[in-house]
């Protein structure tokens, strides 16, 4: 199982909201000069890039137009700066709109369709830009667990299959109900005879057979989120809440490469700006009454 980051995107459109609140510092020129710096000094992913990719750019832009330097570590400083900007409004002023013209997109591989189904409980987190690996469009001829499961559960199917009981004790096909209907034996349980056929090659026999598939079923998808609501999404299912152990695993490996890898807003993915003044893990900050606060006052120093 493993969760990708693969795209980062709205940088220029999170610096620009900055300046366009402010007034003085917008006009359309100071739009497009940002707008070839970010691609000057980022790479396909949106991370930071290389100088080598920088030099490439800098060919297909003709050279330093604008503000551009034409310096790799002039022109990677002032984007830094600029976004350290942004980064300050939205993240310790809370002027959190800045953080949602920060999208980022992520796979999921081998996740299973319950913590999938745990995940995309935030779909409206989301805007509901998620894509999954469906059951009623793939042709699925076994069932593969995630990893999670591999060494926890084994499927009925699975074990009559290793003990031999298919072959010698389990009928290839069975007859039930008022008409004795005909029922086929499947990797997945018994299937209607018209439906059976493995892996289903027709919508309707997929729709039948994805009745017996479980929750522990390895699956893949594609999410889309902005930086605001994935810290939000990311407070719910870290390692420190009660969501399921393998989406909190993934969780932890997505919000490791958004810190490696997303310049300036990314060290701080997992921390939230709190009003004594400092950063702390988002699962780690509590609420207090203002009758609590007016209590540890004198130990927080403030007067």
């Amino acid at each position: 199982m493993e969760f990708k980051l693969f795209k980062v995107s709205g940088y220029e459109e999170a610096i620009m909201s900055l300046r366009m609140s402010k007034g003085k510092y917008y006009s359309w020129g100071n739009a497009l000069d940002i707008q070839r710096l970010v691609y000057a000094v980022t790479d396909q992913q949106g991370f930071i890039a290389s100088e080598e990719e920088y030099s490439a750019k800098m060919e297909i832009l003709g050279g330093a137009p604008g503000k551009l330097t034409g310096d790799y570590e002039t022109d990677v400083a002032e984007f830094e700066r600029l976004l350290q900007l942004t980064f300050k409004a939205a993240m310790e002023d809370k002027h959190h709109t800045l953080m949602k013209y920060i999208d980022i997109s992520f796979f999921t591989e081998g996740l299973h369709r319950g913590a999938q189904d745990d995940l995309d409980a935030h779909a409206i987190a989301f805007n509901n830009r998620i894509t999954r690996f469906s059951t009623r469009l793939a042709e699925i001829d076994n069932v593969k667990l995630s990893e999670w499961y591999q060494d926890k559960v084994i499927p009925i199917y699975e074990v009559m299959k290793r003990l031999g009981v298919l072959e010698n004790h389990l009928p290839a096909e069975v007859f039930m109900g008022h008409n004795e209907t005909k029922f086929i034996l499947t990797p997945f349980g018994y299937v209607l005879e018209k439906f059976a056929q493995v892996p289903a090659k027709n919508g309707l026999a997929k729709d039948v057979q994805r009745g017996l598939m479980p929750l522990g079923i390895a699956s893949n998808a594609l999410w889309k989120i902005d930086f605001f609501n994935l810290r939000y999404v990311y407070s719910m299912r870290s390692k420190l809440t009660k969501a399921n152990p393998e989406l909190k695993l993934g969780m932890e490996q997505l919000a490791d490469q958004i810190e490696l890898l997303v310049p300036v807003f990314g060290s701080y993915f997992r921390k939230v700006f709190t009003d004594s003044g400092h950063w702390e893990h988002v699962n780690k900050v509590r609420t207090i009454t203002s009758e609590q606060y007016q209590q540890i006052k004198p130990v927080l120093g403030h007067s």
